[in-house]
């Protein structure tokens, strides 16, 4: 009997989930495993917004996977050493990851690599999870990154991102111990329309924009007292939503056209970037995961960069971040 982990960070979906697939596809049995990161947590992360949506993230997620047969695990503490014991429990040859893209991240698959190695498990990191297209694919010639956000967007609509895969119909965890899943009602000072998390939710929230604020969105995506935003920003950053599959249905049901308005200083530095698309919009929110694509992982050389650093979205450029509150912190 094969075993499989695949370790969700911030891709909890179950739709469009190249790591997911991969561990069903190699494995008798997969163990679905989240880690309550303290790492993480010491960063600042534990807001009450966030901390709310990820509670829905995870039942949302456990609810997807129990349909199919599973569940998922939970485990608390340092994630090495918590994947390192499933690996010991269970004698699961492969863990898979979603790659990241911040330094947090980085680092996590490094100790993670190093850990794994000492129980002759190997680590696949995968491109394409949380974002669109491969780091470093966009390059301007004789360069190895864009120091201005413009001339890196025409190339990066360019792109084709790679293609969207269906969920799994089913997979067998086996027997091993987790802890109980948070729940948002154990979460005190939450803001009062903050958006329910998990997967249902947004990819309802998503056929509703495309189908109701989609032609719209070029107009009145800045207009705050209009609420025009896509309010798709936290779903992307727990990766309850793939940014591959919403740039893919939102050129689709648009066409491929685009216009821009955005700008950076020299060098990568963020500046305002109000995205003022055409009628197929990559969206505010999905240009977050600009720098990232498909496959089994392949890094960059060291010091090489996709693009120019990720900008810091504001309301006034159509961000539903700062409402949810979820959109900052490392690797989650």
């Amino acid at each position: 009997m094969t075993v499989s982990v695949i370790l969700f960070t911030s891709d909890l979906r179950v739709h469009d989930q190249p790591a997911l697939a991969a561990a069903v596809r190699e494995a008798d049995e997969v163990v679905p495993l989240f880690v309550l990161d303290r790492g993480v947590r010491r960063s600042g992360f534990d807001a009450p917004n966030r901390l709310a949506f990820l509670a829905d993230s995870l039942t949302a997620l456990d609810e997807e996977l129990r349909e199919r047969g599973g569940r998922l695990v939970l485990r608390t503490g340092d994630v090495a050493e918590q994947v390192g014991r499933v690996v010991t429990e269970t004698g699961a040859r492969t863990v898979h990851l979603a790659a990241g893209v911040s330094a947090y991240a980085r680092r996590r698959e490094d100790r993670l690599r190093a850990g794994l190695s000492g129980l002759r498990c190997g680590l696949r990191v995968h491109e394409g999870v949380i974002t669109v297209v491969p780091p470093g694919a966009v390059t301007p010639a004789n360069r190895d990154h864009f120091a201005v956000f413009t001339p890196y967007f025409r190339r990066w609509a360019e792109v084709a991102p790679r293609r969207v895969l269906a969920a799994p119909r089913s997979l067998t965890v086996p027997e091993l111990p987790g802890h109980p899943l948070p729940r948002r009602r154990s979460v005190t000072g939450t803001a009062p329309a903050l958006a329910r998390g998990g997967e249902r939710e947004g990819r309802e929230r998503l056929r509703r924009w495309l189908a109701r604020d989609l032609d719209g969105y070029a107009e009145h995506h800045d207009d705050l007292p209009g609420d025009a935003t896509s309010r798709l920003s936290p779903n992307l950053h727990f990766g309850t939503l793939s940014a591959a599959e919403l740039v893919q249905r939102a050129r689709g049901r648009g066409g491929p056209g685009h216009r821009r308005s955005s700008g950076s200083s020299p060098g990568g530095t963020s500046t305002t970037r109000c995205w003022r698309p055409g009628p197929t919009p990559p969206t505010p929110t999905t240009a977050r995961a600009a720098t990232g694509g498909a496959g089994t992982r392949g890094r960059s050389p060291p010091g090489r960069r996709a693009g120019p650093a990720a900008p810091s979205w504001t309301p006034g450029c159509g961000s539903s971040a700062t409402r949810a509150g979820c959109t900052t912190g490392p690797g989650c």
